[in-house]
């Protein structure tokens, strides 16, 4: 069976997983890192015109000689129209980066595993919307990549935890804080054993609501002990380093490090300039500077368990956070989670490999689908009986996620005799999949032979406050109608996360197919 792996495909770092059937494990990828771990720095240099990018510890030590040709941070761009300044006279756009990320981890996991590798579930931010989905696909697609799946970030933590702790997991309500290097999510995930009539352990897993911020991570704490350096290398040695733009890489390189070494000591000595001036930052310092950044993910953590009691009825007694994400290490996250929470948060596993060790595990399942036709896909965990013997058990697993809003733009007479575009809202947000929806339309012009079906992503009303998706359009309607005819709008996610669904005119029955597929 040709190996399929799990990809992190991360703001900061990265790595690549694949499940060992032999051992019932999944292992990471031995990546060429400076610090021996198994990540793969997300960073891109392209030395020039004949010359293949590089990616990783070598691409990010080369932004501090050669910052222009030095891409990093790219997922936050992606589903954007965000284009690299010129490199050799070229742009670049967010897929094209991330694919020369995802060729490495390949290559890499290629050179490692002994075989190519084509098949791949990527993750991505629990609050990706569509357009960074679909982006994340093309990313794939260009460095030849079959896409399995597009997994969410805190699927595949509670997804990895589930199965290696199934043959004791009766019903738990895990909220996964995920601080990743450029993003941040809270999730609330159900999970639990059901009895599905096959042998082995059956577990469903599914999304209650999530929260999340697609410009939050380590990154930001970075950016924010940098600034807190450069201002006391200003008192103590009267120069300001913002100004000459070659430090920043160097500066922030050491902010990054000296922020991994206040999670284990008290105070850290930040090297701010090439000419090495020096200053001490003390945890307490580090923790002030940044306690604005803490305080969003907290608000929106409190968001997730307000929705919790209100429409699920679970309270935050029943809930246990799990931390991922390596920016989730830093003391301070845990002090709040515990203040808010009433208990310490639980780490499982290594929180940087978390993601991508679920991504495995579903690729694997993903893969077993033709091997046992009418059985749903299974991967073996090990488990201990009660006799002390270490035998593997049968694990299937099914997913459920939750969607975003999705709306329809209309014309709103402004009383001026004029009109303005609103969304009105026909899918709700955290709408779950399997989950259909109607509203009603009418035509606002005389003669109309066609009509117009445009989607946005968001719950607002003003459409530029939404992510564009996809217009639908409805022909061949006789002339001559009045205005006001009636247009039936059904849709809905499946229970892939494919949104689908149908416009129908509703006097003469013309319809058009509402579909929009992403893995």
């Amino acid at each position: 069976m040709p190996v399929r792996c799990g990809i992190d495909l991360g703001t900061t770092y990265s790595a690549i997983s694949w499940y060992d059937a032999f051992n019932h494990r999944v292992e990471t990828v031995d990546l060429d890192s400076a610090d021996g771990r198994k990540i793969l720095r997300s960073a891109v240099y392209f030395p020039g015109a004949d010359e293949d990018p590089v990616v990783g510890d070598t691409a990010w030590n080369a932004a501090q000689q050669h910052p222009d040709r030095v891409i990093t941070g790219i997922k936050r761009s992606m589903g954007t129209s965000f284009k690299t300044a010129p490199i050799d006279g070229r742009e670049y756009s967010p897929q094209e980066v991330s694919a020369e990320i995802l060729k490495v981890l390949t290559r890499d996991g290629g050179l490692f595993l002994g075989e190519e590798i084509h098949d791949v579930v990527i993750t991505v931010p629990a609050y990706f919307g569509d357009n960074q989905r679909s982006a994340t696909e093309e990313a794939g697609k260009l460095a030849g990549l079959n896409v399995l799946a597009l997994l969410p970030e805190p699927h595949a933590a509670a997804l990895a935890y589930a199965v290696e702790n199934a043959v004791d997991l009766q019903e738990r309500y895990l909220l996964v804080y995920d601080l990743g290097g450029g993003t941040f999510d809270v999730t609330l995930i159900h999970a639990k054993k059901v009895d599905d009539g096959q042998a082995g352990i059956g577990l469903d897993i599914r999304t209650l609501c999530k929260a999340g911020n697609r410009e939050l991570g380590g990154l930001d704490w970075d950016h924010s002990l940098a600034e807190l350096v450069a201002e006391r290398v200003l008192q103590e040695h009267s120069l300001d380093v913002r100004e000459d733009p070659d430090n920043e890489p160097l500066l922030l390189d050491n902010c990054e490090k000296a922020k991994r070494h206040l999670s284990r000591t008290n105070q850290a000595a930040v090297v701010a300039d090439a000419q090495n001036h020096q200053v001490d930052v003390a945890v307490t310092d580090f923790e002030g500077q940044t306690s604005d950044l803490l305080l969003q993910t907290q608000a929106l953590l409190e968001q997730v368990l307000e929705e919790a009691e209100r429409d699920h009825g679970v309270s935050k007694d029943q809930i246990e956070v799990m931390l991922t994400g390596g920016s989730s290490r830093m003391p301070m996250v845990h002090q709040m989670l515990e203040n808010v929470m009433g208990r310490p948060p639980f780490q499982y596993r290594n929180p940087e490999l978390l993601v991508t060790i679920g991504a495995a595990y579903w690729a694997h399942l993903l893969g077993r689908g033709d091997e046992a036709p009418g059985d749903q896909p299974a991967v073996a965990t090990r488990a201990v009986g009660e006799d002390g013997v270490v035998a593997s058990r049968d694990v299937r697993v099914q997913l459920t996620d939750i969607g975003f809003a999705v709306g329809v733009e209309v014309q709103r007479p402004d009383g001026q005799g004029s009109f303005t575009s609103v969304n009105t809202v026909v899918v709700s947000d955290g709408a779950v999949y399997g989950q259909q929806f109607k509203k009603e339309f009418a035509t606002v012009f005389d003669g109309q032979t066609e009509i117009q079906i445009a989607l946005y992503e968001g719950d607002s009303e003003n459409p530029d406050e939404c992510t564009p998706l996809k217009t639908f359009t409805i022909t061949g309607l006789p002339e001559g109608r009045p205005k006001g005819q009636r247009v039936l709008v059904e849709m809905g996610y499946d229970d892939s996360g494919i949104l689908r669904g149908v416009a129908r005119d509703q006097q003469t029955g013309q319809e058009v197919e509402i579909l929009i597929d992403r893995k």
